[in-house]
């Protein structure tokens, strides 16, 4: 099964959206990165569904990263409400771009996103 996001095609399996894990700890490590930047992160900005773009925030914030977000889901766990404009960077998070900061010097933002992320366009 196919997907169709702004355009481009996007296999699908069990209308769940595959995404690789090494592309996943990018993601995050951009999400980041953008709030750290004051800049407002969106599932159009990396081609994904709200909903895997929720997880990804969700996975985020759990693991102490981000905080100020919220996220409300229906009885079958559908996204119908999410809100991060009021993200912010926790101290962890400042540590997690300051240990990969191998991957600092490769990400310059969401313009150049396409390159950084191949599999998302």
């Amino acid at each position: 099964l196919f997907l169709s996001y702004n355009g481009y095609k996007r296999r699908v399996i069990g209308m769940e959206e595959k995404i690789k894990v090494n592309d996943q700890f990018k993601i995050v490590f951009s999400i980041v990165k953008e709030i750290s930047e004051d800049n407002i992160p969106k599932a159009t900005d990396y081609d994904i569904s709200n909903e895997k773009f929720a997880d990804l925030l969700e996975i985020t914030q759990e693991a102490g990263l981000i905080k100020n977000v919220k996220i409300n889901r229906n009885g079958l766990g559908k996204v119908y409400s999410l809100v991060n404009d009021r993200a912010k960077v926790t101290f962890e998070g400042l540590k997690y771009l300051h240990e990969n900061s191998a991957l600092m010097k490769t990400y310059k933002g969401l313009k150049e996103i396409k390159s950084w992320i191949p599999f998302i366009f």
